[in-house]
């Protein structure tokens, strides 16, 4: 009886359940634990929160004594950091206790001259809108030009304008431009106007709508202004002095909308020969100073006779890569076979210089100077202009070849 109460106690009826589920179902399997791989960059610490030794359960060790030891080191109570700033502070003032008075002045003075100098550079460094005109660098128009995303191309091309009011333009047509309302030059106008008033062939790559149209109306006007005004109606029967090419009616209308705003402050009379009006009448109407017409109709009317050109001295076609993809070359270029050629600019460097394009610039013998606008340079432009412009400078607005960001101007 005894040893029946004994096995009873032996064998545990869990123990028994357990080795039954061991032997038919198989043992649990520990999940094997991931190890790290050498390729692997991070570490992983793939362990378990009771595999942690670091713990002591022993209330008597959980607040464990911090060692300290004599001599150097953080631990052992010494800041070597602090050890250096008193060894160079203490240094420092010896040595300020034994210099003489002399030694004192010259390093004040080294200092003084020290800070001077970085003054001076915080002042070279400030930008250029806190600079006035003559202080501007080389660096600073680089950046100006950067800024509004202006490149230029041909050499000696003058600065660009800052605001109207830097611009040295005559009073008359300083008061035409405020009065028709632009307060600010557009980049267009910033760099193509001061090349317009060197007499310069000038090539801008500009969109519709960045304001070219006063880019080069503005050198055209300060030209014919400048001439006196008996000889200006005097020798309108030789033609006008200035002719704009458009591809379109509807650009030519608009040129010439801008163009009389300024035309009627000034008193310079503009005229457009267009299609879908009378050849006759507008015939009639040509002693002016400024002719706007589309390449077919100008070429009709002066092949007729209705008009010469014997003292046109200021060209321009605006669009000028659309006019050639509509097929206009051939009229455009027998247009251009009717100028004078005495008035025709030196295929040299002369073309480049200022005083040379500036010797007659107020009279009616001047050079004459063509300006094209476009919106992309095309082989066909570039050989419009090997033809008929001398030493253009061109002048991108925006990278080439990219689009450029719009540019409203509203008068």
């Amino acid at each position: 009886m005894k040893l029946m109460i004994q096995d009873e106690e032996i064998f545990d009826p869990n123990k028994l359940q357990e080795a039954v589920k061991a032997r038919y179902l198989g043992a649990q399997r520990e999940k094997k634990k991931r190890s790290r791989r050498l390729h692997e960059r991070k570490f992983v610490f793939d362990w378990d929160a009771s595999d942690d030794t670091s713990q002591d359960y022993n209330k008597i060790y959980q607040q464990r004594h911090e060692v300290q030891f004599f001599g150097r080191g953080s631990i052992a109570g010494m800041d070597v950091n602090a050890q250096k700033k008193q060894k160079s502070s203490f240094y420092q003032s010896l040595v300020e206790k034994r210099r003489t008075e002399e030694e004192k002045e010259q390093e004040k003075n080294r200092i003084e001259k020290e800070k001077t100098k970085e003054r001076k550079t915080a002042h070279d460094d400030r930008h250029w809108k806190m600079k006035l005109l003559d202080e501007m660098t080389e660096r600073d128009w680089r950046i100006f030009r950067e800024d509004f995303n202006i490149t230029i191309k041909g050499g000696k091309v003058p600065k660009p304008l800052r605001s109207w009011d830097e611009s040295g333009l005559p009073e008359e047509v300083l008061s035409a431009i405020n009065k028709v309302g632009y307060k600010e030059p557009t980049p267009i106008q910033k760099q193509a106007i001061p090349i317009g008033l060197q007499n310069r062939d000038i090539i801008g790559v500009a969109e519709t709508g960045s304001g070219k149209t006063a880019a080069f109306l503005i050198p055209l006007l300060v030209w014919i202004n400048g001439l006196p005004k008996m000889e200006r109606q005097e020798h309108y029967d030789l033609g006008p002095y200035a002719i704009i090419m458009a591809p379109t009616r509807e650009l030519a209308q608009q040129i010439e909308e801008e163009t009389n705003k300024f035309g009627e402050l000034l008193s310079i009379r503009t005229v457009s020969v267009i299609g879908g009006a009378s050849r006759e009448d507008q015939g009639m109407k040509l002693r002016c100073g400024i002719v706007i017409a589309t390449p077919g109709r100008l070429l009709d009317v002066l092949e007729n006779r209705y008009m010469q050109l014997a003292q046109c001295t200021y060209v321009i076609l605006d669009e000028a890569d659309r006019m050639l993809d509509m097929g206009f070359e051939p009229e455009v270029q027998k247009v251009l076979e009717y100028l004078p050629a005495s008035n025709l600019k030196p295929d040299t460097d002369d073309a480049e210089t200022e005083t040379t394009l500036m010797k007659a610039f107020s009279t009616r013998d001047k050079y004459r100077q063509t300006v094209m606008f476009t919106a992309t340079m095309s082989p066909a432009i570039e050989r419009l202009a090997r033809q008929y412009l001398r030493r253009p400078a061109v002048v991108y607005i925006g990278s080439a070849g990219k689009p450029t960001e719009r540019v409203e101007q509203v008068g």
